[in-house]
């Protein structure tokens, strides 16, 4: 009898397994192959048909597979949020890149201009500067890494009370001014990230939202008027990129109305859509009624069985804090399938309201419809914290059946 443990072979032996069969390991993250094409086809859509372009996020998956199918999808560029995570997109054969943080330390910036000169022409990074401090320590790198093009910047900007970024169009005015006495650097832009602005789509949070990019634009008109775009007859775009997974079409509003002279390109920077999920962004999302389509469906899901049931209205079923991410809430119950039988699915009445390190606890009525040896599915909240606890995932149809093994390079 076959039994396949979490780590398993990436090779054709597991293609075409059923994961309701019994020869996996439990828990298993699996990743339903139709949901996710269907999120990709959809977003690349829904940015053509509003003339802004699309930088993923790296950051949700980490998976090559999975942001191979992005970029070839049309995707502008990957986002990224550290050195290793650009990289390794290197690696995977990304050849432009949003680096979507600061580089302050002179050092990594000396090794991201070794690596760009390697790498030749055809490989593009960009990253962020919010303080002259930053922007000396990016160039001082830069100049001693033997990098013979100018490396393009955006000078970021960020609200009141959120994370980095200039607070004030003075602030960042200064750092684009030193950002122009840089001769390893070009000014290229505008950044900032609106999530950090509130959860909801409430009036009063999308006025906040509207106003915060209105201040980008206010920014980059700025920077225009002072020339620090360019010399006059310098066609290279201006990019405004922001629109994490929650606003990204008040981004698609707003930016593209931005009163420029200049050419230039907004970026969403989205991640989470490629698998969406069942709580953080499992509510009214951007592109619910959008092109006559559904909206993102939730890709993810994780199977475990039933170890125990110690008590009437409490089940434990084997999986914790170390297989499904917990920061934005606890998984969703979603159903259970009979031990010993490969379907149907049926729902349950239960609630999953505690995790340990390796155990859940799902609690409801005193008659819970859970045996021991049942497996029981669970959605999850916030995939940006489910794939970094897995090595590797099964990519299944609508069947369960396994069509690929997805590797993560965290």
């Amino acid at each position: 009898m076959t039994f396949i443990l979490r780590d398993l072979p990436d090779d054709k032996r597991v293609i075409g397994a059923n994961l309701l069969d019994g020869p996996f390991e439990l828990p298993r993250l699996v990743v339903k192959q139709s949901a996710l094409e269907h999120n990709i086809t959809a977003m690349t859509e829904y940015c053509r048909v509003n003339n802004v372009s699309l930088a993923p996020h790296a950051k949700t998956t980490m998976v090559p597979a999975i942001i191979r199918r992005q970029v070839d999808c049309g995707a502008w560029a990957m986002t990224v949020a550290t050195m290793q995570q650009l990289h390794a997109c290197m690696e995977m054969g990304v050849k432009r890149l949003l680096l979507a943080n600061e580089v302050v330390n002179a050092r990594a910036a000396e090794w991201l201009g070794r690596e760009l000169a390697a790498r030749g022409s055809g490989h593009e990074a960009y990253c962020l500067v919010d303080s002259v401090q930053g922007v000396a320590e990016l160039a001082r790198g830069l100049g001693a890494s033997g990098l013979a093009r100018k490396l393009p910047v955006l000078v970021e900007v960020g609200p009141a009370g959120g994370r980095a970024g200039c607070r004030t169009v003075k602030d960042a005015l200064a750092v684009a001014r030193s950002v122009a006495k840089e001769p390893a650097l070009r000014l290229a832009g505008v950044e900032g990230f609106e999530g950090i602005i509130g959860a909801s789509r409430s009036a009063e949070t999308l006025d906040a939202v509207d106003r915060f990019l209105e201040g980008m634009q206010q920014t980059a008109l700025t920077f225009e008027t002072e020339g620090l775009f360019g010399l006059p007859g310098d066609e290279s775009e201006v990019i405004l990129t922001a629109g994490g997974s929650t606003f990204f079409d008040r981004v698609a509003t707003v930016l593209t109305r931005a009163p420029l002279a200049k050419p230039y390109r907004v970026v969403l920077r989205s991640g989470c859509y490629v698998t969406h999920d069942h709580g953080s962004y499992g509510g009214p999302a951007p592109l619910t009624g959008e092109l006559d389509k559904p909206g993102f469906l939730p890709a993810l899901e994780l199977w475990s069985e039933v170890l125990s049931k110690p008590e009437p209205g409490r089940a434990i079923a084997g999986f914790g804090r170390r297989d499904a991410p917990f920061d934005a809430g606890l998984p969703v119950l979603l159903g259970r399938v009979p031990a010993g039988e490969p379907g149907p699915r049926t729902q349950v009445d239960g609630t999953v309201a505690a995790l340990n390190d390796q155990h859940a606890h799902i609690v409801g009525s005193p008659e819970l419809d859970l045996t021991v040896g049942d497996r029981v599915v669970c959605g999850i909240r916030h995939p940006c914290t489910a794939f970094d606890k897995w090595r590797k995932l099964l990519m299944v149809d609508d069947d369960y059946t396994v069509v690929e093994v997805l590797s993560t390079w965290f």
